[in-house]
């Protein structure tokens, strides 16, 4: 039975591969099969416009239209417009060959180039591939003519002509920071204290004293950003409320006859900087590309203030770091300009200040970034 069953995986497993093997292909193939499906598709001898390809990548745009177009070309069954008459097209008409081009502008430019077929598409990366999308569209009638999609491998072809061959897109970027923090210290204690309570003693009691705090913060950040690692500075206010409460219950063969509570309200202010590192890996959407992130940073205290006055002194002591978890989202405006957007949550490890205090700590919030970013190597 065991057999039988490692059998039918096996089977499976290569069934898929095979499937994959035979559904992806590398560039120059899916170009080769989308020339032999059109010609099939389109009448001998037409004359065909192949006017743009939708890409983050000029370069890979110009390659496939080039390539698409000789290859028709050099077998002689299908015409091609001359490269000349579609520069002189684009200049006139002001659309780019990377970029969206609606069917009705492309019938308007096949009727000034005298086509009888425009061929446009789209190419995008696609669950760690490309994915190619081509149209033929009709000049006269604007009827589709056929439509063919390829998966294609990533390769060196391809890296080089998206500008990945051996070097890694450098961003940097900024905008604002958000965020905010829940921090608690606790500790308990017990002891003997005479207390008259109904004309008789009771000495024993426990206590439970918190200090907590809720901050919001907002300010600025930049980023420095190497695909697969970002460097992050950010200069925020962060201001909130601090409440400290005393519980002290007395108690006399384990029933509470007693509780006497204090407690206090203030406010707080910082002036914080931060400074980090996170590990992040993205995956490619098309305009989209999404990633988890995992770093640390380390907070360094300028300036504080409790109740309005401010702490005078080194505040070195307060300085902490964070280890931060969460993921961002960029959102491509152009080729070299992108949205970002990330959001983490953070926990502090204990201050020099806080490691000498008698309290069990515990200090965790969010940080939200949304700015803008510039890719300076993109091709």
């Amino acid at each position: 039975m065991k057999k039988i069953i490692a059998s039918l995986i096996m089977s499976a497993l290569f069934s898929i591969s095979a499937a994959y093997s035979q559904d992806t292909v590398n560039l120059d193939t899916a170009i080769k099969e989308a020339a032999d499906y059109f010609e099939k598709r389109l009448n001998a001898r037409s004359l065909v416009a192949v006017l743009n390809i939708k890409s983050d990548h000029q370069r890979l745009s110009k390659y496939i239209i080039d390539e698409l177009t000789d290859t028709m070309v050099n077998r002689d069954m299908l015409r091609a417009v001359e490269r000349r008459d579609l520069d002189l097209i684009q200049k006139e008409m002001e659309f780019q060959l990377s970029g969206e081009v609606s069917d009705e502008s492309a019938q308007a430019i096949g009727k000034k180039l005298g086509a009888q077929t425009i061929i446009s598409g789209e190419i995008f990366p696609f669950n760690g591939m490309y994915r190619l999308g081509l149209k033929a569209i009709s000049v006269e009638t604007a009827v589709i003519q056929g439509t063919i999609n390829k998966n294609i491998y990533i390769d060196k072809k391809i890296k080089a002509l998206t500008g990945n061959a051996g070097n890694f897109p450098i961003s940097i970027g900024g905008g604002v920071h958000i965020g905010g923090s829940l921090s608690e210290k606790t500790r308990e204690g017990s002891g003997k204290e005479y207390v008259l309570l109904d004309q008789y003693y009771y000495s024993n009691y426990k206590t439970t004293e918190t200090d907590s705090k809720s901050e919001f913060d907002i300010g600025a950040f930049m980023f420095f950003d190497l695909k697969y690692a970002e460097i992050n500075m950010g200069l925020y206010n962060g201001f909130g409320k601090r409440r400290w409460s005393l519980n002290k219950d007395y108690y006399y063969n384990n029933k509470t006859i007693k509780t006497d509570n204090k407690n206090s309200v203030g406010d707080t202010s910082a002036l914080l900087f931060d400074i980090g590192i996170l590990a992040k890996y993205p995956f490619n959407m098309n305009k989209v590309s999404l990633f988890p992130a995992v770093g640390a940073g380390y907070q360094l205290w300028l300036s504080a203030r409790e109740n309005g006055s401010k702490i005078r002194g080194d505040l070195s002591a307060n300085n902490s770091i964070w280890l931060k978890a969460g993921g961002g989202m960029d959102y491509k405006i152009s080729p070299s300009l992108f949205l970002r957007g990330e959001l983490l949550w953070g926990f502090k490890l204990n201050s020099k200040n806080e490691s000498k205090e008698p309290f069990s700590h515990f200090t965790h919030g969010p940080t939200a970034h949304i700015g803008v970013g510039y890719i300076f190597n993109q091709k």
